[in-house]
């Protein structure tokens, strides 16, 4: 039969295990706060990338705010003198109807036989039920047509599209008022004059006005027929 006993250390006593527990037990808490200073290292460095990141993201904070300032200052700057040039235009504008349009174009007009004796340079407003429905340019008449001109410094599409309903407000006002004899047409002139826009007025039955030189002129297309509103 074996001798499965264990010999212990002869003379080990209480008090020796004890001790070595003891010695164990510090050499645990020297690791422990080995570690703990380890972590508490560890902590105080992601704090530090943590409020380096905070610096970071607020010192790019004021950076785009001091750009959005600027392109701020540079959008109000930008759309005075936008004002500043649409007031320049809209006065160069009105001097282009004063002195280049308006004394010219029945001129032009009665060379295509027209012979209109009475010319509206500042414009007409109609009214409907005491209120302003439409504004027109330029008005010329004699006893059997109307013309009415819309004078744009760079007329577009929608300038074009516009008239027409301008034409038929007219002509329903003038239903409306019992004269119905005259013969109603439209014009548009600009100073800048796209091709495709004066394609469009050309298609949609309008005369082109156009300047040249100190003047203006009338482009009249081979078999152009005015639209008769």
């Amino acid at each position: 039969m074996s001798d499965n006993s264990i010999d212990y250390e002869k003379g080990l006593t209480f008090e020796k295990v004890w001790a070595s527990i003891q010695k164990l037990g510090d050499k645990i808490e020297g690791l422990t706060d080995k570690y703990d200073a380890i972590f508490e290292r560890e902590a105080k460095e992601r704090q530090k990338a943590k409020e380096e990141r905070q610096k970071e993201d607020a010192e790019r904070r004021k950076d785009a705010d001091e750009r959005m300032k600027k392109l701020e200052k540079v959008v109000e700057e930008t759309s005075r003198e936008l004002k500043k040039n649409m007031g320049s235009l809209h006065n160069s504008f009105g001097t282009l109807i004063e002195h280049l349009v308006a004394p010219n174009i029945a001129e032009k007009f009665n060379e295509l036989g027209y012979h209109f004796n009475r010319i509206f340079r500042k414009g007409l407003e109609i009214y409907e039920n005491g209120q302003t429905v439409t504004e027109v340019d330029i008005v010329l008449e004699n006893d059997k047509t109307i013309a009415l001109v819309e004078i744009k410094s760079k007329p577009n599409m929608r300038d074009i599209k516009e008239h027409l309903e301008r034409m038929q407000t007219v002509r329903r006002n003038l239903e409306q008022s019992g004269k119905t004899s005259k013969e109603l047409i439209g014009a548009i002139a600009g100073a800048i004059f796209p091709d495709f826009v004066k394609k469009f007025a050309i298609d949609s039955g309008f005369y082109v006005i156009t300047q040249t030189g100190d003047t203006v002129k009338i482009d009249v297309p081979e078999n152009f027929k005015p639209r008769i509103f």
